[in-house]
């Protein structure tokens, strides 16, 4: 196929290409979990506006006869050098989706940043020809990843003792332990301090002001969903039913507090010790991912 074209996206395209990743992402073989904020195209464009303003969003798309019939774009942290790929989805009248694709992603590379010197994909397991067309353009597969959720209760499900927010003068032991338990993650403490605030929030275990773990929860700009990033106890406070403590204190902030609907989080297939542990205070497997990355 030839006759189609590949630009840059304006604005005004933000409505038609969130209807069509909110319809591609219903079908497990062409859905795109980093793009999956919400089941309505109404929450995949707030975000999409949100991540524009913020100038942490790049995106293109074809177009034939001026009918939309692919996009894929990237969350951008020019910071870290790092991009998200969100796609690509191209629609199933299309008559050569490889040709389309990767028109897309060539697109979308001569379009990104020069800072940006990574890209990472998470399609779900089942999507094998996306998986298969990123692994294809140099792509490497890291690890498959299992995305958990939990629904907010029927009846509320009240702690006795919730663990305590971080308090300022806390605010170095954490970002010691969080470089401990995640080197190299795409959120360093101070990030994460510099963001919290009514709809980020990180919750600590401490026993004689040393601080044993901490979880960092947060609510989902686009969708209104919770999320828990990070959960992180020091090595040998580990077999003490800390992680438990700090889940169930969160999981009663987002359900109870914020009133969200459902909380998601990701953990990786190795852990399988933290996947009992989700199991065992509400959270459901969702799906699996397939997490790639590409370097340059």
């Amino acid at each position: 196929m030839n006759n189609f074209l590949v630009r840059s996206v304006q604005r005004e395209d933000f409505e038609s290409i969130s209807r069509l990743i909110a319809e591609q992402n219903k079908n497990p073989q062409t859905h795109c979990i980093q793009s999956d904020t919400g089941e309505r195209a109404q929450d995949i464009q707030r975000e999409m506006l949100q991540l524009d303003a913020e100038s942490a969003l790049c995106l293109v798309v074809a177009f034939q006869d001026d009918l939309l019939i692919g996009t894929l774009g990237s969350e951008l942290d020019e910071e870290l050098g790092r991009g998200w790929a969100r796609g690509p989805f191209v629609v199933a009248e299309a008559d050569d989706w490889g040709t389309i694709a990767s028109a897309l992603l060539q697109g979308l590379l001569d379009l990104l940043p020069p800072s940006i010197r990574w890209l990472d994909s998470f399609l779900n397991n089942a999507n094998r020809r996306g998986n298969d067309f990123y692994l294809q353009h140099g792509f490497r597969q890291l690890r498959l990843a299992h995305v958990y959720a939990a629904a907010r209760p029927d009846q509320p499900r009240l702690l006795a003792n919730p663990l305590e927010p971080l308090q300022p003068q806390q605010a170095q032991q954490f970002m010691a332990l969080h470089e401990v338990v995640f080197p190299n993650t795409y959120a360093t403490g101070q990030r994460i301090l510099d963001k919290l605030g009514q709809d980020h929030q990180v919750f600590v275990c401490t026993r004689q002001d040393e601080m044993l773990g901490y979880l960092y929860a947060a609510i989902e700009e686009g969708s209104g969903d919770g999320s828990v990033e990070f959960v992180g106890v020091r090595a040998d406070a580990r077999g003490q039913g800390l992680g438990r403590q700090l889940l169930q204190t969160a999981l009663q902030w987002l359900f109870e507090v914020k009133q969200v609907p459902q909380v998601t989080l990701v953990v990786n297939d190795d852990l399988t010790n933290a996947q009992s542990l989700y199991e065992s205070v509400g959270f459901k497997l969702k799906y699996t991912g397939v997490h790639a990355r590409k370097e340059w």
